[in-house]
């Protein structure tokens, strides 16, 4: 509330010095302007009395003028000018016969007067008269000329002149005294007084009640209404005071409160305020922190960091735009290693050019995420690779050899009758063969060779690059496949146990048979079905005669494109439970082929087979259409349970399709369903072959109210990166870590990460293929887990699922009053 400088005002730049100012200003103008306007009026006037006099001096001396002219007489003339002497502003006087002969003349002395510079301004110095001479008959008979000085005929308006303008201006001044000393009574002196109160406040001081006096008979005019809104003013600014405090007072409690490393440093690198984690971090107090170096308090833990932080400020400071670290390395005053995700933003505070720094602390997350893309891509038993990264490698291979011209070799090997291990000595004895058999393959293998672990007791195997020489890379794929039969027939010792294992071997030449991975591997497998066949133990190449496998899928290609047309494939459901409550929260739609002739087709033997011939959209979409009406049926009985789903697996091919959210919604509408119902799930190699239209394509479906699952999670890429563009709604462990869930200690830390993960994206898990009570007891340990699984039920036709899980009736999902679903479990 102070002026500028805090102190008052200097009497140039008060409001009476510029009030006077203004006053003589208006006063000289206003009294320049009326004697203007007074002297040429005068000026006019007296131009007139001029004319005047001349004409009467010519009336008065112009008969005897004429007199002389016509006698001829120059003494009479010589009187009739000269006794125009005692008119001063006559300069000269001439009389002229009618032949213009000189009769009389009078000259004047041409004294200068200090006017005449004025004179000539406007007009020029002297002035002629003439007066024709004539007689009684109108004839000319001479001229009576005069010349007067105009600066002497003026000499009586210059006076007025001055009389005027001096009168003017010094009643003017008076005038503008006589307004200044009004103005200082009733108006300066008032706002002196107002200012006087005004600058007294002391806004920096935690004062109340600030409140300026009124001024003496002035409560009820414009300077109360001053007052009176200054004093408004002054409570409404003591409010937002008060308001300001309190918000300062919350916004430091938040900002303590915050788990992430919050504070400002300015261009010299200077913390100018940081939050209670920030100041823990460095390991000192806020006090101690404020208006240290930043660069230096981390200098003394790690320079290299600290140098980083350094060139990050000054990206901020020359781009004047936000700087983000995804992963920035940062470790505090004890010692301790952390992985930040770190915003500098630069903004001003309080005029100073700063830049802010939130540090929010990912450590466990990005281990949590290293330790489930490891898992997605190794072999938990063996630290093989496992299908997922065999697959990227085998695609590398055959790529290198196409570009090189050289061939490699694809080796499937299935260890012979293995599972008769498991049944008899146990799933860790077995556990312990594969590690030690796995060891026993990798040493007969090149740099550039993959050994995988697919699962189970199969192994695949990828050499590239073996001869440009088909025939030499056959005799090198045959050798290593049976120094790898000799290796693994060798007895192994577990305990007091031993134990001869064999294998079967398929072999493939790549890429002579083929470039898709799919493709090699299929060939590969039945040529190992061939080897085992052939009694095992042994090996066996891949040749075309096999391609009767390929005969039965031409078969079933045609059976399928029938079946699609006639729309065999049906759907079951198998329920899904909250693993807490019990309660029933939707159930998974699976697709079924009910065959003419065959009856139920089992899934193994056509779905792969869809999937692969890109044949499954069409088969995705019968099912979705059919999933909608029997859902739209239910919902105008009221039979589905508030927050109920029918989950629908998708395609990739047909997530993928241009026209695929519009088509949604049109069979949503054709079957007069709400989209709350209906639940998508889709696998993360399906999503990932083009991350943002599957990104957006979901949240447009989720603006409707369609939720999504991610589906076999954990056996595709299983990137939180991936995870965290995909806004997904749950997350569905696959059944390959359930179903050791309980005995085997890596497959639970697996399953325990992506719970922890989905609890922190906060989504809900989903545990697919439950099949023992302690696999469920497992679960409840935790919270947002659902069941699904042969434990609580098998897949079922719809009429059996809607008369077993949808017996009540609820209130249509108005009001949210329903009848409790029993306990399924």
């Amino acid at each position: 509330m102070h002026s500028q400088n805090g102190s008052k005002p200097q009497f140039f730049q008060s409001l009476a010095y510029k009030l006077l100012r203004s006053s003589l200003a208006v006063a000289v103008v206003f009294g320049v302007f009326s004697a203007l306007v007074l002297v040429v009026i005068d000026f006019a006037r007296h131009r007139g009395v001029i004319d005047a006099r001349i004409d009467n001096i010519f009336s008065v001396t112009g008969n005897t003028a004429q007199h002389a002219v016509h006698t001829l007489d120059d003494g009479i003339a010589a009187e009739v000018v000269n006794g125009l002497q005692h008119y001063d502003f006559v300069l000269r006087a001439t009389i002229l016969d009618d032949s213009g002969r000189l009769m009389a003349e009078y000259l004047a002395p041409d004294n200068k007067s200090s006017t005449i510079w004025l004179t000539r301004l406007y007009a020029d110095t002297t002035r002629e008269y003439r007066r024709e001479l004539t007689d009684a008959d109108g004839t000319l008979e001479g001229r009576f000329v005069m010349v007067i000085n105009n600066d002497k005929a003026l000499s009586p308006f210059y006076d007025r002149a001055t009389t005027i303008f001096l009168s003017g201006f010094l009643r003017n001044i008076g005038l503008a005294i006589v307004l200044l000393a009004i103005y200082h009574l009733f108006l300066t002196r008032p706002l002196v007084s107002i200012a006087n109160q005004v600058r007294r406040i002391d806004a920096s001081r935690a004062q109340h009640h600030h409140q300026i006096q009124l001024i003496d008979k002035h409560s009820d005019d414009e300077l109360g209404a001053i007052v009176g809104a200054l004093n408004d003013v002054l409570v409404t600014l003591e409010n937002e005071q008060d308001n300001l405090r309190e918000r300062g007072k919350q916004l430091s409690l938040l900002l303590n409160s915050s788990p992430n490393l919050l504070y400002a440093v300015n261009q010299t690198g200077d913390f100018v305020f940081l939050n209670n984690a920030a100041a823990e971090f460095y390991g000192k107090s806020v006090g101690q922190l404020i208006d240290q170096n930043c660069y230096r308090s981390h200098k003394a833990i790690d320079e290299d960091q600290a140098s980083k932080l350094l060139l990050s400020f000054k990206q901020v400071e020359s781009s004047s735009r936000v700087h983000r670290e995804m992963d920035q390395a940062m470790t505090d005053a004890i010692g301790r290693h952390h992985v930040m995700q770190v915003s500098y933003t630069p903004f001003d505070f309080y005029n100073e050019a700063c830049v802010l720094v939130v540090a929010n602390d990912v450590t466990e997350r990005v281990e949590a995420e290293k330790r489930v893309e490891k898992l997605a891509y190794y072999d938990t038993l063996t630290g093989l690779p496992n299908r997922n990264l065999f697959y990227e490698r085998l695609q590398r291979d055959v790529a290198r050899c196409q570009q090189k011209e050289n061939f490699g070799a694809l080796l499937f090997i299935d260890l012979d009758e293995f599972k008769r291990v498991n049944d008899t000595m146990g799933h860790q004895t077995g556990d312990q063969l594969l590690l030690i058999l796995s060891k026993m393959m990798g040493e007969h293998l090149r740099r550039t060779d993959t050994l995988a672990r697919l699962g189970g007791d199969e192994f695949t195997l990828s050499m590239p690059d073996l001869a440009s020489d088909l025939e030499t890379a056959k005799t090198l794929a045959a050798r290593l496949a049976g120094r790898l039969l000799k290796s693994l027939a060798e007895p192994v010792s577990l305990g007091s146990n031993e134990f001869n294992v064999s294998a079967s071997i398929g072999v493939v030449l790549y890429p002579q048979n083929g470039e898709d991975v799919e493709t090699l591997l299929r060939f590969a497998d039945t040529a190992m079905y061939r080897a085992k066949q052939a009694g095992r133990n042994g090996f066996m190449f891949f040749e075309q005669s096999m391609a009767v496998e390929a005969d039965r899928l031409v078969k079933l290609e045609s059976e399928v494109r029938i079946a699609t047309r006639e729309q065999q494939f049906i759907f079951y459901l198998q329920p899904l439970f909250d693993a807490q409550t019990g309660s029933l929260t939707g159930a998974e739609a699976l697709v079924r082929w009910q065959h003419p002739e065959k009856g139920l087709v089992a899934p193994f033997e056509f779905i792969e087979f869809l999937e692969t011939s890109g044949m499954i959209s069409e088969v995705d979409q019968q099912v979705f259409t059919g999933v909608c009406a029997y859902a739209a049926n239910l919902h105008r009985q009221n039979r589905l349970p508030p927050g109920f789903r029918f989950a629908v697996n998708l395609s990739a091919k047909e997530l993928h399709r241009s026209s695929f959210v519009d088509d949604v919604q049109l069979t949503l509408k054709r079957a007069g369903l709400p989209a709350k119902f209906i639940e998508f799930e889709i696998t993360e190699s399906a999503a990932l072959l083009s991350l943002d239209d599957v990104a957006k394509k979901i949240r447009e479906l989720q603006a409707v109210g369609i939720h999504f699952a991610l589906d076999d999670f954990g056996t595709g890429y299983s990137s939180l990166s991936y995870l965290k563009q995909l806004p997904v709604n749950k997350v569905k462990i696959d059944k390959s870590f359930i179903n050791d869930l309980t005995f085997d200690l890596q497959d639970e830390a697996l399953v325990a990460s992506i719970v922890a993960i989905a609890k922190t994206l906060d989504l809900t898990t989903v545990a697919e293929g439950v099949e023992t009570q302690a696999q469920a007891d497992w679960f409840k340990r935790y919270d947002n887990i659902i069941y699904q699984g042969y434990l609580f039920s098998k897949p079922i036709e719809i009429d059996e699922f809607k008369q077993t899980y949808l017996t009540e009736v609820y209130d249509g999902g108005n009001s949210g009053s329903v009848i409790p679903i029993q306990r399924r479990f």
